[in-house]
């Protein structure tokens, strides 16, 4: 943003904070003094709005003709499309989001958004199918849209991050994977960008523009640039001849129930016998230096303070386990008596190791 955008964002809020790349406010009791979806459409690629009752709004801005019209053909509530001659803007909404969300939650997840725009710009088009697909778990009539040859398999992990807050039903995902094995389909027109063919094909006019937009914001994103130099719709007059429609995938939903339930359970026994392996190394540790753990115990008692004893017990209680997992416990309620004996007038340490033997 040059420094008239951002002396007119400045009038939407006196509070905000404002740089050449972002705008960011925070409000208790009243609002913005102008409309998002307006604010998004005129300055912004990417945007993320929450509130402590819960609504959840993220926005992404793409080039016009970025999304096929036949793939926005369909309604849900949590959404919607804003179409300008310049501009596509998705708006993907939370009326109510139960778990808890702070601002750490907020900018974690807004980091998502630039990755989530750049496969959408790319022609990765997977987070579109993820809200047909949530529309579906509760519209057995929703509208058709066009069966494309993605990847629904294996997900980015910005893809997860917005499956996971959008309350995606992973099944109905791992059954569009299914028909996509079963059905015909058309070929996704995904390509990374190939800077040099792209430079090369730019007229000198155009080169001067990009120029003269760098030198008067002080900056021009790759995302700026492609929008900039868009000629036509990169999907004018696309015509499909597959569909998918709840009555292609329905058949698979119980399938893929079955696979996800699967999928989750390998997931879980993996992650357990790593824990448990991890686990077991911090035992073995924990055992090999056992008498300097001992001593560290010791020295925490001897500081006859609230923090030091949890600091003692703390190391007793993994002292204890230790010696279990070694099967020398008999070894351990020797140490143990003695540690008893030397502190035995700590009335407040003693309580804390009631439960070691």
């Amino acid at each position: 943003m040059d420094a008239k955008a951002r002396q007119s964002l400045r009038t939407v809020s006196s509070r905000a904070e404002i740089s050449a790349t972002s705008f960011q406010v925070y409000y208790t009791y009243s609002d913005l003094k102008a409309e998002p979806t307006e604010l998004m459409l005129k300055y912004f690629d990417i945007g993320f709005y929450y509130a402590d009752w819960g609504t959840i709004d993220a926005y992404i801005k793409l080039p016009a003709g970025t999304l096929p019209d036949a793939l926005l053909g369909f309604s849900s509530d949590g959404f919607h499309v804003h179409e300008s001659k310049e501009w596509q803007l998705l708006i993907f909404s939370l009326e109510e989001y139960y778990e808890y969300f702070d601002d750490e939650h907020a900018d974690v997840f807004f980091q998502h958004l630039t990755g989530l725009r750049s496969e959408l710009i790319q022609g990765n088009w997977r987070l579109v199918y993820f809200m047909w697909l949530k529309a579906l778990d509760c519209n057995d009539e929703l509208e058709e849209i066009p069966l494309i040859q993605f990847d629904f398999e294996h997900l980015s992990e910005e893809l997860q991050a917005f499956a996971a807050l959008y309350d995606i039903p992973l099944a109905w995902v791992k059954a569009l994977a299914l028909v996509l094995n079963e059905q015909p389909s058309h070929q996704a027109k995904q390509a990374p960008l190939q800077f040099d063919a792209w430079l090369n094909n730019l007229t000198e006019v155009e080169k001067d523009t990009l120029l003269s937009t760098l030198f008067e914001q002080g900056q021009l994103t790759r995302h700026q640039a492609l929008a900039m130099m868009r000629k036509e719709s990169a999907n004018k007059d696309e015509t499909y001849q597959y569909w998918l429609t709840p009555d292609v995938i329905s058949p698979f939903i119980e399938q893929a129930q079955s696979l996800l339930q699967q999928e989750q359970a390998e997931a879980l026994a993996i992650k357990l016998a790593i824990e448990k392996a991890e686990k077991e190394k911090v035992l073995t540790d924990i055992y090999n230096q056992r008498e300097r753990c001992w001593q560290q115990a010791q020295e925490q008692a001897d500081r006859t303070c609230a923090s030091g004893y949890d600091a003692a017990s703390r190391d007793l209680h993994q002292l204890n386990e230790a010696y279990n997992f070694k099967g020398d416990i008999t070894a351990f309620e020797q140490r143990f008596k003695r540690f008893i004996a030397i502190n035995n007038s700590r009335k407040a340490l003693l309580k804390r190791l009631s439960d070691c033997l």
